[in-house]
């Protein structure tokens, strides 16, 4: 079981967790200076981490582009998937991000990751295309995704519910 969750903003003190996350889940982590670069973007970077019992859990990573959150990273370890910390780390996501002004929802996932692709159709994401040769480190296609207008639908009930808080 886990203890309890505590999410908030990451930290440059949080890359080195967060890179045993990346080498454990990804097959082509990012590198550590990515996210120090994506850290050093200010109000329009939106990275954030999830611990219990002093063990970081999961992250999720995004930037507001406008009135548009891209997300450009997210992981939860494999011993901790299917209890509920995706899904709180992207709602707590996206209601920093409507805090913010946005209003739509995007991402790109790799085509073969099915279990992502599945993860995000819960919530109200369409596949709307494909960018081909996306990923330079094996050439693999990547499957454009948007939840449409982030103030109605799934996430308009999750947030009512009060889920993905803090």
């Amino acid at each position: 079981m886990l203890g309890e969750v505590e999410i908030r903003e990451m930290r440059v003190a949080d890359i080195e967790a967060v890179m045993d996350i990346e080498r454990e889940v990804f097959p082509f982590p990012w590198a550590p200076e990515f996210f120090l670069r994506e850290l050093g973007r200010g109000e329009s970077a939106m990275y954030r981490v999830a611990f219990a019992d002093g063990r970081l859990l999961g992250f999720i990573g995004a930037n507001l582009l406008g009135d548009e959150i891209h997300i450009t990273n997210m992981a939860v370890i494999p011993d901790v998937r299917r209890r509920g910390l995706g899904s709180a780390l992207l709602v707590g996501c996206v209601r920093q991000g409507l805090e913010r002004g946005a209003r739509w929802l995007t991402l790109e996932v790799r085509e073969t990751n099915r279990d992502a692709r599945e993860f995000y159709r819960l919530f109200g994401f369409r596949e709307l295309g494909l960018r081909r040769g996306y990923y330079c480190d094996t050439g693999e296609d990547a499957v454009i995704m948007a939840a449409g207008d982030i103030r109605e639908g799934p996430f308009r009930e999750l947030l009512a519910r009060g889920e993905g808080n803090d």
